[in-house]
C-alpha cells in the first residue's frame, strides 16, 4: 500500500501538528513491510527526514518558496494530486485539516484536530480561518475518513457541521518515551541552567496565544506569590500573538522578577523542563487535545488544568480540574498542589498510570486500520 502523507503544513519549530505528524511518522515507518510511505515536507525540516528507510520515499520542497500559505494551498491543489499520479498513492493523509480536492482515486484521510476556526476565528489570521473553515466543511462529503484526536473534537465537528458522509474515528496522541518519572538528575540540572531558571517554578508549556489563557495564569500566579516568595513562573513556548498584551501583565502585576520566558524548548529538553517544576499548569480555554498536559502526567508532575473540551479527557483522574475562566480556581488548585504533599504523591501515581495509556504506537497503529480499511471500503470503525 502506498501511503502519501502531506506534511507540508507542519511548521519547523513543532508543537500540537508538529509533535503529531513528527511521531507518527516515526512509527509509521516501522510498522509493517507492506506499507510505503511517501512524506511530503519541507526542506528545511531534519526531524521529518526518513531517507534512509527502505519503505520511505522523501518528497522534499523548497521551504523559501511554500513556507507561505498562499503557495502551500497551490502545492496542495496543485502539486499534491501530480504526486498521487505519478507514485500511484493508495492513500492521501493529510495532517492539518485541509486537503487536496483532486486526488483522483487516491482515498483521502484527514485529520482533524480542534475546531478553533470556528469557535475562536480571531485568534487566527484571516486568510489561514477562511481557507481551514472552507476546507473543514468541504471534509464532510469529500473525505474518505476522518481521524479524530479525541472524543470531545468529534462532538464539536458533528454538533456544528453534522456527520460526514464518511466513516470518522477517534484517535488519541500518544506521548515520547522521553517523559517519563524518572529523569538523570544531572541532566535535569543542566536543562534548568541551559534556560537560565531558579530551583523552584510553576511551569506552562506552550504556544503563547489568546485561548492558552495566561493572562489568568499570571493573575493567578500573582495570588500564589505572596506566598511563596522563592517561587517562579515559567512560561515556555512559541512567543505568537499576545505576548505583548502578557508582558504589559506581568509587569503591572510587579511580577517582572519572578516571570520568565525562556522561549520555545527544544523537544529533547522539554520532558527535563517538564520534571524541574514543582506543578505544571495548563488552564486553557480549549483544546483538541492538549499534548503538554498528557506530557506532564507521564513525567509525574502535579498538574492543573482545564475543565473543558479535550481536556478531562486526557488527564482523566490524575490531574486538578479547575473553571479556566475562575483565576480564584487557579490559584487554590495551584496552592493545593504546592501545600498538600499527600495529594502530590497519590497524583503522582495517577498520572503515571493514566499516561501510560497513551503511546505514538497506539496511534500509528490504529491509523494503518484506517489506511486499510479506507482502501477495503468496508470500515469497522463507523461515525463515533
Amino acid at each position: 500500500m502506498n501511503v502519501l502523507i502531506d506534511a507540508t503544513g507542519v511548521t519547523k519549530s513543532k508543537a500540537g501538528v508538529g509533535v503529531y505528524a513528527k511521531n507518527l511518522i516515526h512509527e509509521l515507518v516501522g510498522l509493517h513491510a507492506s506499507l510505503h510511505l511517501f512524506v511530503a515536507a519541507q526542506d528545511d525540516d531534519p526531524d521529518l527526514d526518513y531517507s534512509g528507510q527502505p519503505n520511505v520515499t522523501m518528497i522534499w520542497v523548497s521551504s523559501k518558496l511554500f513556507r507561505k500559505l498562499p503557495l502551500r494551498i497551490l502545492l496542495e491543489q496543485v502539486g499534491i494530486p501530480f504526486l498521487v499520479l505519478k507514485y500511484r498513492i493508495d492513500v492521501v493523509h493529510s495532517l492539518h485539516y485541509t486537503f487536496p480536492l483532486m486526488h483522483f482515486r487516491a482515498k483521502q484521510v484527514v485529520t482533524v484536530h480542534d475546531m478553533t476556526f470556528f469557535s475562536m476565528p480571531e485568534v487566527h489570521i484571516t486568510l489561514k480561518a477562511f481557507y481551514f473553515r472552507l476546507f473543514i466543511r468541504a471534509s464532510l462529503s469529500r473525505a474518505d475518513s476522518l481521524i479524530f484526536v479525541s472524543h470531545s473534537a468529534m462532538q464539536d465537528f458533528s454538533s456544528r457541521l453534522g456527520l460526514p458522509s464518511g466513516f470518522s474515528t477517534v484517535i488519541h496522541h500518544g506521548k515520547s518515551e522521553a517523559f517519563n518519572p524518572s529523569p538523570d538528575p544531572d541532566d535535569v540540572v543542566r536543562v534548568r541552567d541551559k534556560y537560565g531558571l531558579p530551583q523552584e517554578f510553576i511551569l506552562y508549556v506552550g504556544t503563547i496565544e489568546p485561548r492558552k489563557n495566561l493572562t489568568r495564569l499570571v493573575s493567578a500566579f500573582a495570588s500564589v506569590a505572596q506566598n511563596y516568595p522563592d517561587l517562579s513562573l515559567v512560561i515556555a513556548g512559541m512567543k505568537w500573538r499576545m505576548y505583548d498584551q502578557l508582558l504589559e501583565e506581568v509587569y503591572k502585576l510587579n511580577l517582572h522578577s519572578r516571570v520568565i520566558f525562556p522561549g520555545f524548548v527544544a523537544e529533547e529538553d522539554k520532558a527535563l523542563l517538564i520534571s524541574s517544576a514543582k506543578v505544571f499548569v495548563y488552564p486553557s480555554l480549549y483544546e483538541g487535545f492538549g499534548i503538554p498536559v498528557l506530557e506532564a502526567l507521564a513525567c509525574g508532575v502535579p498538574t492543573v488544568t482545564s475543565n473543558t473540551s479535550a481536556l478531562p479527557e486526557v488527564a482523566g483522574n490524575a490531574a486538578l480540574m479547575v473553571d479556566p475562566n475562575s483565576t480564584i480556581e487557579i490559584s487554590r488548585a495551584i496552592e493545593e498542589l504546592l501545600s498538600d504533599s499527600s495529594l502530590r504523591l497519590r497524583l503522582r501515581d495517577a498520572s503515571i498510570h493514566h499516561a501510560a495509556q497513551f503511546t505514538w504506537q497506539k496511534t500509528a497503529v490504529s491509523t494503518l486500520k484506517v489506511y486499510t480499511e479506507v482502501m477495503s471500503e468496508k470500515p469497522d470503525a463507523k461515525s463515533g
